[in-house]
């Protein structure tokens, strides 16, 4: 019957109205969807018996429901429309529901939601293309916006650009989204933009739809049905993602509005189908403890417990960090998942599964698993290593994972981190594994996973560790990316310490061929100020100091770095600039106190903590004896120091 009536869907037109059904009815796959409209078109709001009496209301005795079969249900179920149903008075009389937002509220809400997604929304002064996806500077992606667009133009707009998103791998993403997009592509984002404002009851009649010939295929021996099924469950489970985060907006305006903000339950959905979309992510955090479940257990197969031991990892560490492998073929996690009942919409949304023409294949195949965890312990996501011999990205993380905003190692450390250990940020998984099996209660790992550390991951870590008393270590690699990621971080730990790792070298690398002994050695001997690297890093730009010219140059370059410093540290950097310079350390100084003076001048910076008095108090003179011949000397960053150079005495 599916079948026979996605054959009636034939027009652009037809495919809006089918459209809006399923804004009517959520919750539910294309399948059934196409049964519902089948034998009650006319239905308002669909609930099985039991939900329609956690709703407070009682199906009529002797009212036929709708029978409909959802994605890898073996077996059909019974709905009712509520107009088969009469209320149960209420036990205490009090109304529930959701507010809905306005317009602008929906905006903030959808621009929260893509931040998270990794794609923030930047407002733009810009006459061009109204909504695009871009990159920075720095490779960060966002969404920028036209400053002329009203909210419910932006709404559609970023939609249908965060549709794009999530319908492919973010890492997989183009930077630039070209402004015609095309084909199967551009209908499955309208559809999800036409939903988006369909739930928030708004017009989303400026979005025309093509033909379904055009795009399922017109020719009779075509797989048209499976690719609309295909094409309908895909839509229909991105726009569910989207609206869910926007219930959950609307409950906290509910909540304000009938000051419920503390110690009170949220109320119930105001449709039936509220508590079937609510409960997916309940199902996906489900999925996710089941399929590290998986993982584990399937560690002993292949070539992963081979790997770990060359990289120093034991079974029983292996254990404690719950390292997994995903197994390859046909009898992986996706057929484990089924086997345990759950639907596909779940499984793709969880990001362990993803389409392959008409098939859902494990997103993640022979590869040595490891779980991404917030602070608290919970699963939020995972990460993938395939095999030295494998092919594509050495890791690749599940699709929707918190990648970028949480510390692998974190969750596992936490306790050792409350203590006081001091955390050492490293770039991949297996780096922070040994850290901590080196650390001997000193020293515990946490990894970016080979993003820039940000903010997120920062604060992530401030709420486990006091770092204001526990300085943070940084290792880094001695390349120019190396260099870059360092200055990166300095941005965000200015009171961190860092280590330079041996070229070529990174700390499972150490563990493994050296032991834990050399890595604990490493990270007890090599640590200097990440304030050296910065300084080391922007004199680095002046290659010809032997001009006088160029070490003044390098003078104005790097004197508002060192005035930015906290006061305890810029002593050491006076003297270490002298000497890589070959200046007189009071030279130095008067150019540090010169740019405290600047930046204080300067517009937007009146509130940062710059003190001219407490710098130009500082007596370097004392310092110069001993930090001078230990910078020239120990420092293992700094280069030969030059003859001192004091531009008093000409040049």
């Amino acid at each position: 019957m599916a079948a026979q009536e996605a054959s009636l869907l034939r027009s652009g037109q037809d495919w809006a109205r089918f459209l809006d059904l399923a804004a009517k009815h959520r919750g539910y796959g294309f399948a059934a969807l196409l049964l519902i409209r089948a034998s009650r078109p006319d239905a308002t709001m669909l609930a099985d018996y039991d939900s329609w009496r956690r709703l407070g209301r009682q199906v009529v005795k002797g009212e036929r429901g709708i029978r409909i079969v959802q994605s890898n249900d073996t077996r059909p179920s019974t709905v009712f429309d509520i107009g088969q149903t009469t209320a149960i008075p209420s036990a205490d009389g009090r109304a529930t529901g959701t507010a809905p937002l306005e317009p602008r509220e929906a905006l903030a809400a959808l621009s929260d939601f893509a931040g998270r997604l990794g794609f923030p929304i930047v407002r733009s002064p810009y006459d061009g293309v109204a909504v695009t996806v871009l990159s920075n500077e720095h490779g960060r992606r966002f969404i920028r916006v036209a400053d002329h667009l009203d909210d419910n133009t932006a709404i559609a707009a970023v939609a249908h650009e965060l549709a794009h998103v999530m319908l492919k791998h973010p890492a997989e993403a183009p930077a630039v989204t070209s402004p015609v997009c095309r084909g199967i592509a551009k209908l499955q984002a309208d559809s999800v933009a036409y939903l988006f404002l369909r739930r928030l009851g708004m017009d989303a009649h400026g979005i025309d739809f093509p033909s379904v010939s055009s795009w399922a295929g017109a020719d009779p021996r075509a797989p048209r049905f499976g690719t609309m099924l295909a094409v309908g469950d895909r839509v229909l489970l991105t726009a569910s993602l989207v609206t869910t985060h926007l219930d959950s907006a609307s409950r906290t305006t509910t909540d304000v509005q009938q000051g419920r903000t503390k110690g009170v339950r949220r109320a119930e959905p105001e449709t039936a189908q509220d508590p079937e979309t609510t409960s997916l992510v309940a199902q996906v955090r489900e999925v996710h403890r089941q399929a590290e479940q998986f993982f584990v257990a399937h560690l002993e197969r292949g070539w992963a417990v081979p790997y770990l031991g060359k990289r120093g990892i034991d079974a029983q560490t292996a254990r404690e960090w719950r390292i997994g492998y995903a197994p390859s073929g046909r009898k992986g996690l996706v057929a484990y998942l089924r086997s345990r009942g759950y639907e596909d919409a779940v499984l793709e949304a969880s990001g362990l599964a993803r389409q392959r023409g008409t098939r859902l294949v494990d997103a993640l195949q022979d590869r040595i698993m490891l779980t991404l965890r917030t602070p608290e312990g919970g699963i939020a996501g995972f990460i993938g290593r395939h095999s030295p011999r494998g092919h594509g990205p050495k890791y690749l993380a599940s699709r929707g994972s918190a990648k970028g905003s949480v510390l692998y190692g974190l969750a596992e450390n936490h306790q050792a981190l409350a203590a006081g250990t001091r955390p050492v940020i490293v770039e991949g998984p297996f780096d922070a594994i040994a850290v901590t099996l080196a650390g001997c209660g000193r020293y515990v790992g946490v990894a970016t996973c080979g993003t820039a550390l940000s903010r997120t991951q920062v604060d992530a870590l401030g709420q486990v560790s006091d770092l204001g008393t526990t300085a943070v270590v940084i290792t880094f690699d001695g390349d120019s990316a190396g260099m870059r990621g360092a200055v990166k971080a300095f941005e965000l730990l200015r009171g961190a310490e860092a280590v330079r790792l041996p070229e070529g070298r990174d700390p499972s690398a150490i563990l493994a061929q050296d032991g834990p002994a050399a890595l604990h050695r490493l990270l007890d001997r090599s640590r200097v100020p990440l304030a050296d690297i910065v300084v080391d890093a922007e004199l680095s730009q002046f290659p010809r100091l032997q001009f006088a010219e160029d070490r003044m140059r390098a003078l104005q370059a790097v004197a508002p770095i060192v005035a930015d410093l906290p006061s305890g540290q810029v002593a050491r950097q006076v003297v270490r600039t002298a000497t890589r310079l070959g200046l007189e350390a009071m030279t130095v100084n008067e150019a540090v106190v010169n740019a405290v003076e600047q930046a204080r001048l300067r517009p937007g910076l009146e509130g940062r903590n710059l003190n001219p008095v407490e710098v130009a108090g500082l007596d370097v003179r004392e310092e110069v004896s001993r930090l001078k011949s230990q910078a020239a000397v120990t420092d293992p960053l700094s280069p030969k120091p030059r003859t001192p150079y004091s531009p008093r005495r000409g040049t």
